[in-house]
């Protein structure tokens, strides 16, 4: 999967976000700086008007900050901090970057009839959501890595209600890759900022690091024709769905797994040798990577 050039990454990015009325917010997560090998991106912005998102919950008070940029198409200025923050963010998806833990800070460019002062609000309603049974969660869907599986975890309200107000959310993918989802593209006062999420959401929810790894991975092989990051979430739902109620679970071993799916470009396990075999295993979980060695030593 080839990642897109800059000049059509710039121009999809810009026909989204600005395209509506000429404005947009630039997501910035300033929690990675201490994290990251360069200060170039967070230099320029200390010379750029923001609105912090401030959190109602003090565990939160300074320990997320996350600013808005306000950028417009009539500001020479605002055009090359929109260009940079293009540049930063492709810059944080280099493989060594991502190893050493550096996070992406660029997050989303947002499209919308908002004022900083009122998105910035939005955001902070949203970013903790509450689940029966299991109490108030920190959703992270500001950062891009997080928000892209989000998108195929929520179902159609769900996903309105977290983008209403909203024109468009833009950001990178993992891949390089533009997208952009729509908002409603209202300008109201939201009364509830509960997404109304399932203790099944929750479980998804919690995979979300474990797929980022298997896709961190999986970029890294030597593959002729390698899935989009949309394929591999496609696949990869189901399969951790299928791991974690059948195998004894292990970092490594889960890893193992999904590459195994995403390499195969199929659930595998669905059917034949492998299906059978498991079933016979018993209520005993085995690891992944012994079911895997005894059926590949009975097929010598």
């Amino acid at each position: 999967m080839d990642s897109e050039s800059f000049y059509d990454i710039n121009e999809k990015i810009n026909n989204a976000a600005f395209s509506k009325n000429g404005h947009c917010f630039l997501l910035i997560d300033a929690s990675l700086e201490q994290y990251q090998s360069e200060a170039f991106l967070s230099d320029i912005l200390r010379d750029y008007k923001s609105y912090p998102v401030k959190f109602h919950q003090r565990e939160l008070q300074g320990a997320l900050p996350l600013y808005l940029f306000p950028l417009s198409t009539l500001s020479e200025k605002d055009g090359q901090l929109f260009n940079n923050s293009i540049y930063h963010s492709l810059n944080e998806l280099k493989v060594e970057k991502l190893d050493s833990g550096e996070g992406r800070s660029v997050c989303a460019w947002i499209s919308t009839d908002l004022t900083g002062e009122q998105l910035a609000e939005q955001i902070a309603l949203s970013v903790v959501q509450p689940i029966q049974s299991v109490g108030d969660i920190l959703l992270r869907y500001f950062d891009p890595s997080v928000f892209s599986l989000l998108m195929h975890i929520l179902d159609k309200w769900q996903k309105q209600q977290l983008l209403r107000n909203i024109n468009a959310w833009s950001y990178i993918d993992g891949d390089g890759m533009v997208q952009v989802v729509n908002g409603d593209g209202e300008c109201k006062k939201k009364l509830n900022y509960s997404l109304g999420l399932t203790e099944l959401n929750f479980s998804e929810i919690s995979r979300i690091l474990v797929i980022n790894k298997i896709l961190r991975a999986y970029r890294k092989m030597d593959v002729v024709h390698k899935l989009c990051e949309c394929e591999m979430v496609n696949l990869l739902r189901p399969a951790l769905g299928y791991y974690y109620s059948k195998f004894s679970p292990s970092e490594n071993d889960v890893i193992k797994f999904g590459l195994d799916v995403l390499n195969a470009q199929r659930l595998f396990y669905q059917g034949g040798v492998f299906s059978k075999y498991v079933d016979n295993c018993g209520a005993h979980l085995h690891s992944y990577s012994d079911i895997r060695t005894r059926i590949e030593s009975q097929a010598c």
